[in-house]
């Protein structure tokens, strides 16, 4: 009998040995997957290991498996689930892991509420991981979380605490190629909001050329749209523009589009090319309206995953009855073994009241989760709605320029009409007949003033302002003159056609004709639909 019981005790043994292969072996293909992007694959691999460590209280696995699920739903943009997960990984460190494991996940949490915007809950959570690290004398943890807070306080534009984490990790990383990059550009984006540009470029341009690798592409396109708004800070739009492109053209991740189409924005916005900057700006909004599509694409993928998941469970779990059976008798044997361990789980009684308090947390922060989705769906229109009244201020400002091109014009004829009633007056007094000369003077002065002005100041604004009318009109009709331009160019603006005489300083009569000339240029039957065929091109 006591033969029988050591048999089935080895035999038990052998095949939690094996069950603990089996195991590392679906977290070793599980991250296989997750770094090829096969996260269906890598979910299914995860979640098997999962389920078997947790019947067979193997943390470590089981921690390992959670989290990695996290970073797959993390991946794949579901940061709700992901966070579920993350707190999932937390609790099983807490409770039965080192503090390696603990500052890990807190890293992880960090970035996701980094990802949503909750920059201060992401900051609570990474100096929590910060701490650790320094309570543990971790240098490499130290170096991470300090440059992951760094980058934080630069978005959250808190630049002397950047800077502080910057020189807390400077040291650390010296010898440290990877990390010594992600700092280089943590300090450039520190440096670009000093508006310190020397400093900036020192940073960058030695960098730009090492970041060819998939894993640090994210860190490449950032550095190109910094060098951009360095050069475009110092005036130079052309160079800027150069790296914007070059970060569109390298860029991986269909996230970072929202940032260069803002880049791009900006910059026609400088070159006064509204046209542009208003194409760039819904451009971003269609870049968002994607990301909110592939998220819930992401979202019902996830859920067919799981659906497929429990039933694959459902299959291993009668395949293994067998083993369960063997499971459930040194579930019975550890209990018996807790029981004189009693004592010694008496002294990690409070630890263990710890890790509850912090599952009620958990527990709140789920509950509250629900509320921010509702705000920052909120907060995403009110985004929108931004967006459209800035592409409305364009458009009036646009108009206004218009009206005061029009107005100078207007004001510029009705002057030199009163210049000439002032000629003609004084050439009517009896004086100027015994002075010949400045008779002869003021004919001349009459003279300049009847010339027809060519209006190369008044077409060099309006083409500015109007530049894709104008480029539409000459492809369209590439034989009118400059002057027809020009004429052209105030019917635009719909001047009545006494106003564009006194522009032109010519009979009304004179200006009716021209408009008839015009017409019959651009093909049209009737000189009064003029208006209405400029304004539809």
């Amino acid at each position: 009998m006591k033969f029988l019981f050591a048999f089935i005790a080895l035999l038990s043994v052998l095949q939690n040995d094996t069950s603990t292969k089996h195991c590392d072996e679906l977290i070793s293909k599980g991250i296989d997957a997750l770094y090829q992007k096969k996260h269906s694959k890598s979910l299914e691999l995860f979640s098997e290991a999962k389920s078997l460590s947790e019947q067979n209280n193997w943390h470590e696995q089981q921690f390992i498996s959670t989290n990695c699920i996290g970073l797959n739903y993390y991946q794949m943009l579901d940061y709700s689930e992901a966070l579920d997960y993350y707190l999932e990984a937390y609790t099983i460190a807490l409770k039965h892991l080192n503090k390696d494991r603990e500052m890990t996940v807190l890293n992880n949490i960090a970035l996701v509420y980094l990802r949503q915007g909750k920059y201060k809950e992401s900051e609570k959570h990474q100096k929590r991981a910060y701490d650790l690290a320094v309570m543990n004398k971790d240098s490499i943890g130290i170096a991470l979380y300090a440059v992951n807070l760094a980058d934080l306080y630069n978005t959250t534009k808190e630049l002397d605490k950047a800077s502080y984490y910057i020189s807390v990790a400077r040291p650390v990383v010296k010898n440290k190629v990877d990390s010594q990059k992600t700092l280089d550009i943590a300090e450039a984006k520190n440096a670009l909001e000093r508006k310190d540009y020397q400093k900036t470029l020192a940073l960058l341009n030695p960098l730009i050329n090492k970041l060819n690798t998939p894993e640090l592409n994210d860190y490449k396109i950032s550095s190109l749209l910094i060098l951009s708004k360095v050069y475009e800070d110092q005036k130079d739009s052309e160079k800027a523009l150069l790296f914007i492109k070059q970060a569109q053209k390298e860029n991986l991740n269909y996230s970072n589009m929202t940032d260069i189409y803002n880049r791009y924005s900006d910059n026609y916005f400088t070159r006064s090319d509204y046209q542009k900057a208003f194409q760039y700006k819904d451009s971003v909004l269609v870049v968002k309206d994607s990301l909110n599509a592939i998220q819930n694409q992401a979202m019902y993928q996830n859920s067919e995953i799981k659906l497929k998941l429990q039933d694959s469970q459902k299959e291993l779990i009668n395949e293994k009855k067998l083993k369960f059976y063997i499971i459930g008798f040194w579930i019975a044997v550890v209990a018996l073994i807790l029981w004189f361990f009693r004592g010694y789980l008496q002294k990690n009684k409070q630890k263990r009241r710890l890790a509850e308090q912090n599952e009620k947390i958990i527990a709140l922060e789920l509950k509250n989760k629900e509320n921010y989705t509702l705000l920052l769906e909120k907060q995403i229109k009110e985004k929108e709605t931004d967006a459209l009244l800035e592409k409305e201020k364009l458009k009036n400002e646009l108009e206004n320029k218009n009206r005061q091109l029009a107005a100078n014009a207007i004001h510029l004829a009705q002057k030199n009409d009163k210049i000439e009633d002032y000629i003609l007056r004084l050439k009517e007094r009896p004086e100027m007949l015994t002075n010949p000369l400045l008779a002869k003077q003021l004919d001349q002065l009459k003279e300049v003033l009847s010339k027809e002005d060519n209006g190369d100041d008044f077409l060099n604004h309006f083409q500015e302002i109007n530049s894709k009318f104008i480029k539409s009109l000459k492809e369209k009709h590439n034989d009118l003159t400059l002057n027809d331009i020009r004429y052209i160019s105030y019917i635009y603006m719909n001047l009545s056609t006494k106003e564009i005489a006194s522009i032109f300083n010519i009979t009304i009569e004179a200006c009716r004709k021209r408009k008839e000339r015009i017409s019959k240029k651009l093909n049209l039957d009737n000189s009064n639909d003029l208006y209405d065929y400029l304004s539809s091109i």
